[in-house]
């Protein structure tokens, strides 16, 4: 399939192959995605009634919640063209996933910075503990330079609460903080698996830049109906932000 691209005031999505994709790309300040990748049979196949009960309808357990036909190599080459010199680069895994994809992004040429955790709050039943966290590779290109709020935490505490009916959801605010950390305003958010659009919502809220690529014309539709939605959203902290700059709050003597 031909890569076919929409434009929607600053954000330019892309319905087509990542692999496609990312070679027409540059000037990329920051990325900041979650692959879909297999999870590993077991977990909760045996239990019967209760939380197995409803569980086992909408999930058989065989190792895929979401089409997964790509390897971590396939595109992890392909993104540090893409990239300006200096760039930062988020990268959502689980705990078995974390190391085949360090080793993909330091084959491409990138640098891991730190391992950063997401506390879900929430997870599913499991025979071998339950899993309340996801894993962010902090990776680089080029010269390490500071985030723009050093105070910042590796382990953050957000629950989910879904917008879409996407498998792998991630929550606005957590994209929002990495992508406010490695960005000026302005600059350009990368997501090569856009799913849900949830990196462009936090984009359009952080004032960047967006380009999203996602291959399912499903989902295509969802994140340029939600980007399309958030454009026109009133942002109510910044019209707060300017009426406290009006001449009602000059100080009187």
């Amino acid at each position: 399939m031909e890569p076919r691209k929409e434009i929607i005031g600053d954000c330019e999505l892309w319905l087509g192959d990542c692999r496609d994709v990312l070679p027409q790309l540059s000037d990329i300040a920051c990325a900041c995605t979650d692959q879909p990748y297999r999870v590993t049979s077991g977990g909760f196949g045996d239990l019967e009634g209760g939380f197995g009960g409803w569980i086992k309808d909408s999930y058989d357990n065989k190792g895929a919640i979401v089409a997964c036909d790509i390897e971590w190599t396939d595109w992890m080459s392909l993104l540090p063209q893409a990239l300006r010199c200096d760039a930062q680069v988020y990268i959502f895994s689980n705990d078995r996933n974390l190391q085949v994809a360090r080793a993909a992004a330091e084959a491409s040429g990138l640098s891991f910075h730190r391992l950063l955790i997401w506390d879900k709050r929430a997870a599913l039943p499991n025979r071998w503990y339950q899993q309340t966290c996801e894993f962010i590779l902090f990776m680089r290109k080029g010269r390490a330079f500071m985030i723009n709020d050093p105070s910042s935490k590796s382990y953050q505490s957000i629950f989910q609460r879904d917008e879409t009916k996407h498998t792998t959801e991630k929550p606005v605010a957590l994209c929002q903080f990495y992508i406010e950390n490695s960005t000026k305003r302005g600059e350009i958010v990368l997501d090569p698996f856009m799913g849900s659009g949830t990196t462009g919502v936090a984009s359009i809220r952080s004032r960047r830049k967006f380009v999203g690529i996602e291959l399912t014309e499903q989902w295509f539709d969802v994140s340029r109906k939600r980007i399309e939605q958030e454009i026109i959203r009133p942002n109510l902290f910044e019209e707060e932000i300017n009426l406290k700059n009006t001449d009602l709050f000059e100080f009187v003597e």
